[in-house]
């Protein structure tokens, strides 16, 4: 049987890791590594709230976790809508930082810091209240 976690475990350790790792390469100029370090700030973020909730399986794939995370958080209102439309923003401009010789700027990379921020905010919140309310 899962037991529920908190993000404050391994998950949340890792999420901010990932995010120091983004603002030190957005300081450095390096946008690319930026925009793809704040989605994995994000995936972890969406790992553990999925896992928390009890999903036992989590998909293997960028797309199958955002679908799963969609279908299982967002619609039923426990992730605001609003931040989810800004998640995928960002997971539209990863693979262009990750796989094309296209750079990112600095705009983009900003931008992907700030929802990886709020992301990972919200999780901590979320799993605050769920671990008031279980």
């Amino acid at each position: 049987m899962w037991k529920r976690i908190k993000l404050s475990s391994t998950e949340e350790v890792k999420a901010r890791r990932k995010l120091e790792l983004a603002e030190y390469a957005l300081r450095a100029g390096d946008y690319d590594l930026a925009v793809g370090d704040s989605y994995r700030c994000i995936e972890l973020c969406m790992r553990a709230l999925l896992l928390n909730m009890g999903v036992r399986e989590i998909p293997k794939t960028h797309g199958g976790l955002l679908q799963l995370f969609t279908c299982e958080l967002v619609l039923s209102g426990s992730f605001p809508r609003s931040l989810m439309k800004e998640v995928g923003k960002v997971a539209s401009i990863r693979p262009i930082a990750d796989y094309t010789p296209t750079l990112v700027g600095i705009d983009e990379a900003s931008e992907a810091l700030r929802v990886a921020r709020n992301v990972l905010e919200q999780s901590v919140k979320t799993l605050q209240m769920e671990s008031v309310n279980p």
